[in-house]
């Protein structure tokens, strides 16, 4: 009978260690901290009021009365879709500096809203690059143990340093400049803005093989009463036909058409009769950065 029960646990433990062989290999299958290779927003930030909307910051937007001057000018994620629907972008888009300035995206909007970014390291790992398809846009972080300079002359990326908390990259970004309260630069496509004290730090991580994880922490005690916290899912491209024709190498620079345009009513970003431009105010007591203390 002793003999019967061992053989039977013999036996139950080899089923459950062939069980696990597959699971085992899949989580050896690839490199947690490798984020090389190009990756594509599958789940990008916006405001909190959209319940609907993919974008969702974590928190509440609670914004200085400067910002909420500002916010009220541009109508901050109040743009609708043909339908009505809400698609969290500015409601005066004709002040977006990136569409009528044809400016730089910058950090951190190029992350929240870049599309296709390509990762890559230099070979004594001491920088990572991205790459973005959306006016080439490039950012570097350093991995050699340096500090922030005082002053970095990066007004539109910032200086980006990073270490490494187990399999998570944690990474510090000072020195973005803000732009005239959001008249140059805005920190996302919502409209929203932010000062030159902005403080970004990012936890980057692999929870899976084809997924990319950026956990955000928005400090900018000028422009937001609070911390602002927001999740911004990538997902790993491997089609080869995807990548051939809308991936970071294939060369991209917003305004470029205006260079054959014969005149501005033929292309956008130029300023024609698209947009209304009395702002669509939302209804009072609707939006956030309405409120008070």
């Amino acid at each position: 009978m002793r003999k019967s029960l061992l053989a039977g646990s013999a036996v139950a433990i080899a089923m459950s260690l062939i069980s696990n062989v597959p699971s085992a290999q899949g989580q050896a299958a690839f490199d947690r901290r490798d984020f090389s290779g190009v990756w594509r927003i599958s789940k990008a930030a916006g405001p909190p009021w959209l319940p609907t909307s993919n974008r969702q910051f974590a928190g509440e937007m609670t914004l200085q009365p400067w910002a909420q001057q500002h916010c009220k000018e541009v109508g901050c994620a109040r743009a609708t879709n043909s339908s009505g629907e809400p698609v969290g972008d500015a409601y005066y888009q004709a002040k977006d500096p990136v569409l009528f300035r044809c400016a730089p995206y910058g950090f951190p909007r190029i992350m929240l809203e870049g599309d296709y970014m390509e990762i890559f390291e230099t070979r004594k790992q001491d920088r990572m690059f991205m790459r973005f398809y959306r006016n080439n846009h490039e950012r570097e972080i350093w991995l050699d143990g340096r500090g922030h300079p005082e002053d970095p002359q990066r007004p539109w990326s910032g200086h980006s340093i990073g270490r490494w908390d187990g399999n998570t990259l944690v990474v510090d970004t000072v020195g973005i400049t803000g732009g005239q309260d959001g008249k140059y630069k805005w920190l996302d496509g919502a409209g929203f803005p932010h000062s030159d004290d902005l403080h970004v730090t990012e936890r980057i991580s692999r929870p899976d093989r084809t997924t990319l994880q950026i956990d955000f922490v928005f400090d900018d005690p000028r422009a937001y009463r609070t911390p602002i916290r927001s999740t911004v899912l990538y997902r790993l491209i491997e089609d080869p036909e995807v990548l051939a024709n809308t991936g970071p190498s294939v060369e991209y620079t917003r305004c470029e058409d205006r260079v054959y345009a014969e005149g501005e009513g033929e292309v956008w970003p130029f300023v024609g009769s698209e947009y209304d431009y009395t702002p669509q105010f939302p209804r009072a007591g609707t939006a956030i950065y309405e409120g008070g203390e």
